[in-house]
């Protein structure tokens, strides 16, 4: 329970904020989709009384997808500012450090200004969700909405198993020591249990088998990256989380 409130702590603003020492953060990291769960469970509840609540109203009575399109927003919107944005920040800055010439990564990286490539993918991987939150809003879909941040962040898990982190003392350090081949694979068979429900619950095979390959795909890219650049860091673990969301939400569709 400590281990799973670290990462509630770390992950998100659902448990009071507490100094959690390096080997307590290392220790969360196994709960990091879980955590997830309890983010997606938390927006995909508020988001259905939003949209309930829409729905009653007199100038929503002839506008229903304007019901959806605000309970989506009010999701994402949610979900932002229970993770205060952390890891909406890494994917800013890893796709303005990747736009910039080769040696100049690690200093765009650090670079707290927001470039043209990092308010690019801000705004496609935000108006991607906000469509594949609205789509399963309104086809009432909300096991995938719940699945979705738990996902995102089991990427992060992936790709911390799969590269050495840059420096051993910064987030991307942190959370490589709390993973192990154990943990990946836990969170492998987690996945393919995943899929096995989305399929019981009416997914054909091949839409599962689509999911699993492009998720194999986008994490070896990632981790082609962190290779190049040589290791990975804390923005590369945000990037994934919210890269990973985004393709889940779009294949569940």
């Amino acid at each position: 329970m400590t281990a799973f409130l670290d990462a509630l702590a770390f992950l998100t603003r659902l448990a009071p904020a507490r100094a959690c020492s390096p080997a307590a953060i290392g220790r969360s990291v196994p709960f990091f989709a879980p955590a997830g769960l309890a983010l997606g469970a938390i927006c995909t509840t508020a988001s259905c009384f939003v949209q309930s609540f829409l729905a009653s109203r007199p100038a929503f009575e002839a506008a229903n997808p304007l019901d959806i399109a605000l309970s989506a927003l009010f999701w994402l919107g949610l979900e932002i500012w229970l993770t205060r944005g952390l890891h909406w920040d890494g994917l800013a800055d890893l796709t303005d450090a990747a736009g910039a010439p080769s040696p100049r990564f690690w200093e765009v990286l650090k670079d707290s200004r927001l470039g043209v490539f990092g308010a690019l993918s801000l705004f496609l991987v935000f108006c991607g969700q906000w469509s594949a939150v609205s789509w399963h809003l309104a086809a009432g879909h909300l096991g995938g909405l719940v699945i979705a941040p738990a996902w995102g962040r089991a990427c992060a898990v992936w790709l911390a198993a799969s590269v050495h982190p840059r420096d051993l003392h910064s987030i991307g350090g942190l959370v490589r020591s709390g993973v192990c081949a154990k943990t990946a694979v836990l969170y492998a068979i987690a996945a393919s249990g995943a899929v096995f429900l989305l399929c019981g619950l009416g997914w054909e095979w091949w839409q599962g088998l689509t999911l699993l390959l492009v998720q194999y795909g986008l994490t070896r890219a990632f981790v082609r990256l962190a290779r190049e650049k040589g290791g990975f860091s804390g923005d590369f673990l945000g990037a994934a989380i919210e890269l990973g969301q985004l393709w889940f939400l779009l294949a569940v569709v």
